[in-house]
């Protein structure tokens, strides 16, 4: 049975940076959860590992902790640099 990316160690260090740039931009999580409208106790479950993140949930964090769509992604992804190419897809003859 496949490990849920929740418990993957990617999944971890993404949770770790975004709450490294919480606190860096020393904002608390009670701060940056009323910016997004949502409850504390999201915020502070997402960075505990409890909750996962969905996609718009992660774009709008990252918005509001002043990351563009392009640093989100590469904090998700960090080879997804602009100079690195995705898989191109072979045509079957």
């Amino acid at each position: 049975m496949a490990t849920k990316t929740i418990y993957s160690t990617a999944y971890r260090r993404l949770v770790t940076q975004l709450r490294e740039t919480r606190e860096a931009a020393g904002l608390s999580q009670s701060a940056l959860a009323a910016t997004l409208g949502w409850p504390q106790q999201r915020l502070s479950a997402i960075e505990a590992g409890a909750r996962r993140l969905d996609v718009m949930e992660f774009l709008h964090l990252t918005g509001a902790l002043g990351l563009s769509p392009e640093v989100a992604i590469q904090l998700a992804v960090p080879k997804a640099g602009p100079t690195t190419r995705s898989r191109q897809v072979r045509k079957r003859g």
